[in-house]
């Protein structure tokens, strides 16, 4: 049998390669597949499509290129086939599942008579640096886009910009003329990302062009029943991708130019108007799907000018981001408008899918995040009207804004803790940041490194859940080589705050009441676990005066379960992350309780939840800050009594991970017993065999009541 090594295969028969002048094109001529590579690339292509076969040892040796992912890169497209596939009989299977094409029909209803399905191009030539491939091979990510041209447009920059992240992109384009065809596409591509594009010319039309033509009277109907549309679009794509994919949905960008002139504020039911009730109403459908996500044009109009990203300079105001050339008449497109909707489309899949795994900011301070030195300048600073002293303040802002969403701050800073401490205590600015903001500080005269890796082991972080901000390319260097996992900003300091308050690593959706004080609570934490260093885990409950409740979770606890479930990874039994729609389900059957913790340093809130369904512990987890206090094994003793199940046969089990062994004995604790029957499910089994074995939880009625620990 031959290996990959060894494996013939050949050019597709379908391939076409075309020469421009930077690049050349290669197109599936059935499929429509289409990628530009640079010219030296193209030629090694057209050079073996001469030749009856090849190996993709013989490939590599031709390109130059040491790692796989250009072959993976063309055979994923078609580009390039094993030497005997049956081209056509794949083909024919292909088509048996593809959507029909299909025209838009009714202009009256805000679509163009003759709008046909279409494949643009705008050919960003792939470089061999971009496909010889990193440390991994490439993660495969299709994206099904319901849009027109600007979704088409945006298809090579997309590609390019996945292989930079590590990412192969397949985009499969549609046109969005009916909803009800949407499951299907979904259905059959199984796309990783679906977009879904609003903002057409043949649906908004009516509104941005016929509309300043119209009466008041008339513009609010066309705004009323574009509003409708719009959520019947989005519940339709939230209902299409629940559970196995996240969903993108444009909003609306303004034009640069308006058709009411300098009048507008005058003209009832403008322009601007009904944009913000179109884009009021796109928030307000999409906050009742949490895998759905914003593309906002409206935003990024206001980042990077309306002139750079839409065309009404030129073109009618429903049409959408064409770039206007008297020697050209096929469409073509602003470029900067598909560069950066690939960019947000790819951060908000990474918002969504990695959003808050940073955990922790730890900043220097001295010309960090102030200017000068504290301990020797003092703050006078703020008293100047100077650049420095607004992006310093624009930092403080941006973390600040992070300890609200609920990240934790640090320090780790050269200097005297005392005398830099004393200093920035006495000062008071409704901007700055206070020392009582950070969660632990370590200003010395150790290596940065150092510093961070013990914050890191005290908050039990691990290193790629830290983002270190530092003025000085030394430090970063010391701290990079030491420890290469830490995130470390680069550039000056007054792009710290764009990357702050723009990175989709330190996104999350809006905090509860537990994430905004998470400051508190684990600087509660640090101290009770100084405390607890020298006594056992009941003395320390008793001598912190721990309080733990238990109830039954209710629909106000979504959010913050939801957190837990997908963010915690030290005291969880099972990987188990549910969605909204899951856990409204679970709570409404009475399948889950959460727990509250308060001690004498500290309100921790809601740090715990347990979901039991059916006998079965579908998975407990509990907050780290709360770990060494004994709560787990009350959680879920409280939980099978509050349950009414402490008379059955409860089970429960626990699936190891790298990080959640402060949860491995919590089931023998609670009185469970290892279940030796053999099974096929992962994991440790347990069952509660007689309700005597369960431990008394003894926990409070209410959140401040007394609570003895045994």
């Amino acid at each position: 049998m031959p290996s990959a090594e060894t494996t013939p295969y050949r050019i597709s028969a379908y391939l076409a390669l075309t020469e421009l002048s930077s690049s050349t094109v290669l197109t599936h001529v059935v499929t429509g597949e289409r990628s530009a590579v640079d010219p030296d690339l193209g030629r090694v292509l057209r050079r073996l499509s001469g030749a009856k076969d090849f190996t993709e040892a013989e490939m590599r040796a031709l390109t130059g290129l040491s790692e796989g992912s250009l072959f993976e890169f063309l055979t994923r497209r078609g580009f390039v086939v094993e030497a005997d596939t049956d081209e056509r009989a794949g083909l024919d299977a292909l088509f048996s599942l593809a959507a029909p094409v299909s025209t838009p029909r009714d202009q009256r209803a805000g679509l163009m008579r003759g709008f046909g399905r279409q494949h643009y191009f705008q050919p960003r030539a792939l470089t061999t640096r971009l496909l010889n491939g990193g440390e991994r091979p490439l993660k495969k990510l299709t994206v099904l886009a319901l849009g027109g041209c600007v979704t088409e447009f945006a298809r090579d920059e997309l590609v390019a910009q996945g292989l930079e992240r590590g990412l192969d992109i397949r985009l499969v384009g549609a046109w969005p003329d009916s909803r009800g065809r949407l499951a299907t596409l979904v259905d059959k591509h199984r796309p990783d990302i679906t977009i879904v594009q609003l903002s057409l010319y043949p649906y908004m039309t009516e509104l941005w062009d016929h509309g300043p033509l119209a009466s008041e009277d008339e513009r609010r109907t066309r705004a009323a029943r574009m509003r409708k549309v719009n959520n019947s679009w989005i519940d339709a794509l939230a209902e299409a991708t629940r559970g196995h994919s996240i969903g993108i949905v444009h909003n609306y960008g303004p034009s640069a130019l308006s058709p009411y002139g300098r009048y507008e504020h005058r003209a009832a039911a403008g322009s601007r108007e009904i944009l913000f009730q179109l884009n009021t109403g796109i928030d307000e459908a999409l906050r009742a799907h949490d895998h759905l996500m914003l593309l906002d044009e409206d935003r990024l109009v206001s980042r990077h000018g309306a002139e750079h990203l839409f065309d009404d300079k030129y073109f009618p105001f429903g049409h959408h981001g064409g770039a206007p050339d008297p020697e050209r008449e096929e469409p073509h497109q602003l470029p900067q408008l598909g560069s950066l909707l690939a960019r947000e489309y790819l951060n908000l899949h990474t918002a969504a899918t990695e959003g808050g795994r940073v955990k922790c900011v730890v900043v220097d301070l001295d010309n960090t995040l102030w200017p000068g030195i504290a301990a020797e300048d003092g703050f006078s600073w703020l008293d100047r009207d100077h650049t420095s002293t607004w992006v310093h303040l624009g930092l403080h802002q941006a973390l600040s804004l992070l300890k609200s969403r609920g990240f934790l701050l640090a320090t780790a800073s050269k200097g005297t803790a005392a005398q830099t401490l004393e200093v920035w205590g006495k000062v008071r600015h409704p901007l700055l940041l206070t020392p009582d903001d950070f969660v632990v500080h370590h200003i010395n005269w150790e290596a940065k490194s150092r510093n961070i890796a013990h914050i890191a082991d005290s908050l039990g972080l691990a290193h790629d859940a830290i983002l270190f901000l530092d003025d000085n390319p030394v430090e970063r260097h010391e701290v990079h080589r030491a420890l290469p996992q830490v995130r470390i900003a680069q550039g000056p300091v007054h792009a710290f705050r764009a990357l702050l308050l723009d990175d989709p690593l330190l996104d999350r959706p809006p905090a509860g009441v537990e994430a905004s004080q998470r400051t508190e609570s684990t600087r509660g934490m640090l101290k009770r676990r100084e405390l607890g260093e020298s006594l056992d885990e009941q003395t320390l409950a008793h001598e912190v005066q721990a309080r733990i409740m238990v109830r039954k979770a209710r629909p106000d606890d979504v959010e913050r379960l939801r957190e837990l479930l997908h963010r915690t990874t030290q005291y969880r039994t099972t990987p188990w992350r549910p969605t909204r729609d899951e856990l409204e389900k679970l709570i409404d059957a009475g399948y889950m309780t959460v727990c509250h913790v308060t001690d004498r340093f500290a309100d921790y809130g809601l740090v715990g939840g347990c979901a039991v369904v059916d006998g079965q512990v579908v998975s407990l987890v509990l907050s780290c800050r709360v770990i060494g206090l004994g709560v787990g094994p009350r959680l879920l003793a409280a939980s099978v009594r509050e349950l009414g199940l402490a008379g059955q046969h409860v089970r429960g089990t626990f699936q190891a991970s790298e990080r959640n062994a402060p949860a491995s004995d919590v089931f023998e604790r609670t009185g469970f017993q290892l279940d030796r029957t053999e099974s096929t499910d992962p994991g440790d089994h347990y069952v509660l065999r007689k309700p005597g074995d369960l431990i008394d939880p003894q926990c409070t009625a209410e959140p401040h009541d007394s609570v003895g620990v045994s």
